[in-house]
């Protein structure tokens, strides 16, 4: 068990490296299926924009308590990111990204180097989603 999570692939994306083929985003998590013609089987790879184990769940209650150590109790980073690795669906979309920013950057130069690799891990993913205009997702 573990905290993982993903950007998928726009619609607009995806149809790019696959021409001849329509997609249908999902609209909670973003997720693309194909709509015409039928019959091409994607991987994970071919509709996954970018994906991150953040680590298990032990690693994820160190980074909660360092991250709670230099923010202070409910931050951010702790509600909407390390809140649970039970978040399975759960989605993280871009109103939150500013906020979520914000405080990276105050954790960005911890002496710790797993809030760090935190830190610039999860300045990707948003980074990621404003691209494809998609949701990160708990998966």
């Amino acid at each position: 068990m573990g905290l993982d999570l993903a950007v998928f692939k726009s619609a607009s994306t995806m149809e790019r490296e696959f021409p001849g083929y329509r997609f249908q985003r999902e609209p909670t998590n973003g997720e693309c299926e194909v709509i015409h013609p039928e019959g091409l089987n994607l991987t994970w790879d071919d509709v996954v924009a970018c994906d991150w184990r953040v680590g298990n769940i032990l690693h994820i209650a160190a980074l909660r308590e360092l991250i709670a150590d230099h923010l202070g109790e409910g931050s951010a980073l702790e509600r909407i990111v390390l809140f649970s690795t039970w978040g399975v669906g759960d989605v993280i979309e871009e109103p939150s990204f500013g906020e979520l920013e914000r405080e990276l950057t105050l954790i960005e130069s911890s002496p710790d180097a797993w809030v760090r690799e935190f830190a610039d891990g999860l300045a990707k993913l948003i980074g990621m989603a404003r691209r494809e205009k998609n949701p990160i997702v708990f998966v």
